[in-house]
């Protein structure tokens, strides 16, 4: 019998009285970690190295926000206006406060970057360099999952000491033990060979990938499929990580050469978040000037899966690519300047991620100088569209050479129902003519939305935008720069889809969270597997507050099962239904004890 942990914490939203809305995206929060991963810059320039890392919060509602390092013993408060984005100051690297990871980790360091907010907002973490520059949107503590693969490249480069990388970092407290398989030989690993290091909240743990000798140009290993899971240890259950991805410096090209670089970075999906239906839009022409057109760039896909039996296809048709490493497929770069390139609809039978990358400027076909001198690579993980959202708020970059001119959004959306017509930016209705039937998803449009920014440098760091509509979509926001880029998925949502807490009345399992005040509901959750026993710890909740309780479930409990990803997914109710009058946020704990579940470890999950 394996012990798994599921803890979420439930919105109880009243209707007919008080009422609190249920969060409809959760890269929105009030609790993040990161680190000051590796830039090629930091064995340049000095002490301290001539990059410079920020952070930048945007927020709907006045926040107070506390960045953190623990271990170096820092903080800084700041306040956020409704409604804007500001930067964080420069992230410390001298002694000795030094956030960075300069190297392959030996021993843990305490160097976790704590984002806090008394209300949610929106965090993006920013490493730059002149024009090497790399930028991710951040996912909250409570999104985190516990197992993970490092998405990287092909890391060629036109300069020493450009690694590629990927770093775990312990959100929870206590101890977290976390497994690691490299999949390609670090700086102090081998190839397939398992390691364990045991972590408490805060620290951070990086590997890089080596150098290959004789390579020409200048090459690192790609360490794309490396896999980070937390595992269970001395009888606790397993702890949630957050898990990043980069390179200190990479070129993008399509024939193997080097050109111009940039570094990325990039937080990883949790594997319970992966998904089976993605729609590709290819970014706006680096040479596209103050008005958007129909030229796109050529982009590059990378499909990653992690059973090599995933069939995977590709415009409705299986892929004949060869499955690389027994882990991803990559789609060769679409054409530039044809707009019916690069328009992707992938469908597979199991979980999978994509990631999409921006080439170097002039490479695989991209506008070179002089005809273009702006953009360079960059690499973004796409969400499916199961995980939409239908609003967001993001920053314009202008930090460090980004031209403010040249900052976009991409939106893929549903036709149906008033999804279009609904759409605002910035509170103002978009055209509806603006979107585009995407060519290979009759059922889905994009539109590529040109947005303006300041100048950057300084204190300029950009300008807020909010994008939204009454249906999910999902976007991705990106700028280019004289050999310069920026980009990150723009918000999404990132849902275990498979085991989640909810309630049900007379009406059914409800999709969100609510219910009509004095009103009987019941408890319900669900699992990817039989459970024997479930333990519900519901001693947070308003009085009167029900018992805890330990529930035996033979076979025959369950109210019923769905498919999801291909996986069945069974749920359970708590017996006794439970009435309210008060509306709040309350942790429910449930513990899962079940002779068929996969791994020893649950997986948390907020829906709130």
């Amino acid at each position: 019998m394996r012990k798994l942990y599921l803890t979420s914490t439930l919105v109880l939203t009243l209707l007919f009285s008080s009422i609190s809305y249920a969060q409809d995206f959760s890269n929105k929060g009030k609790d993040f970690w990161v680190a000051y991963g590796y830039h090629q810059q930091m064995t340049n320039g000095g002490s301290g190295g001539s990059q410079d890392m920020r952070l930048y919060f945007a927020a709907e509602q006045a926040a107070n926000v506390t960045v953190s390092i623990p271990g170096i013993g820092y903080s800084q408060n700041y306040a956020v206006p409704a409604n804007t984005t500001i930067a964080s100051n420069i992230i410390p690297k001298f002694t000795p406060q030094d956030a960075r990871l300069l190297s392959e980790s030996i021993t843990p360091e305490n160097k976790g970057i704590h984002v806090t907010s008394d209300k949610p907002i929106v965090a993006y973490a920013h490493i730059y360099n002149g024009s090497v520059s790399g930028a991710t949107i951040l996912f909250p503590t409570p999104t985190l999952g516990k197992e993970y693969f490092s998405v990287n490249y092909t890391n060629i480069s036109n300069t020493g000491a450009a690694n590629s990388w990927f770093y775990v970092v312990a959100a929870d407290t206590g101890t977290t033990t976390v497994e690691i398989i490299p999949s390609a030989p670090t700086i102090n690993h081998a190839t397939g060979t398992p390691f364990t290091i045991t972590l408490t909240q805060g620290q951070v743990f990086q590997l890089m990938g080596q150098q290959i000798a004789g390579a020409n140009p200048v090459q690192w290993y790609d360490l794309t499929g490396s896999k980070i899971k937390s595992i269970s240890a001395n009888g606790s259950g397993c702890k949630r990580i957050a898990v990043f991805s980069g390179s200190g410096r990479i070129s993008l090209t399509c024939n193997g050469s080097s050109s111009s670089s940039d570094n990325y970075m990039v937080q990883a999906f949790p594997k319970t978040a992966w998904g089976r239906r993605f729609l590709t839009v290819p970014s706006v022409s680096y040479n596209t000037a103050n008005t958007i057109t129909d030229t796109s760039a050529a982009n590059i896909y990378r499909v990653c899966v992690s059973d090599p039996t995933t069939v995977v296809t590709i415009n409705g048709t299986v892929t004949a690519l060869p499955l690389i490493n027994n882990f991803y497929y990559d789609i060769p770069a679409s054409t530039w300047g044809v707009n019916n390139t690069g328009f992707n609809l992938i469908e597979t039978d199991k979980p999978v991620v994509v990631a999409q990358y921006f080439p170097s400027r002039g490479a695989c076909g991209n506008p070179a100088p002089p005809g273009s001198v702006d953009g360079d690579p960059e690499v973004i993980y796409l969400s499916p569209v199961e995980q939409n959202i239908n609003k967001v708020l993001w920053n314009a970059n202008a930090q460090a050479n980004i031209n403010q001119n040249k900052h976009y959004i991409n939106i893929l959306i549903p036709n149906g129902g008033t999804a279009i017509s609904s759409f605002k930016l910035d509170n103002l209705d978009v055209l509806p003519t603006v979107f585009q039937v995407h060519p290979q998803a009759p059922a889905y449009s994009y539109a590529r939305l040109k947005v303006a920014s300041t100048p950057g440098g300084g204190a300029n760091i950009g300008l807020a935008h909010i994008v939204s509509s009454d249906s999910g979509f999902n976007a991705i926001a990106y700028g280019y720069g004289n050999a310069e880029s920026y980009g990150y998925n723009a918000g999404t949502n990132v849902k275990d889809l498979y085991q989640q807490i909810g309630v049900s009345t007379q009406y059914g399992i409800e999709a969100s969270p609510s219910v009509c005040k004095g009103s009987p509901f019941r408890f319900k959750v669900s699992l990817p597997y039989l459970a024997d026993s479930l333990y519900w710890d519901l001693s947070s909740l308003p009085a009167p507050t029900p018992p805890n309780v330990m529930v035996r479930y033979p076979p025959t409990a369950v109210d019923s099962t769905s498919i999801v990803n291909g996986k069945t997914i069974y749920w359970y109710s708590l017996p006794t239904p439970y009435t309210t009058n008060t509306v709040g946020l309350y942790p429910i704990t449930i513990t899962a004890y079940s002779p068929t579940a996969i791994g020893g470890c649950g997986t948390t999950q907020d829906i709130d």
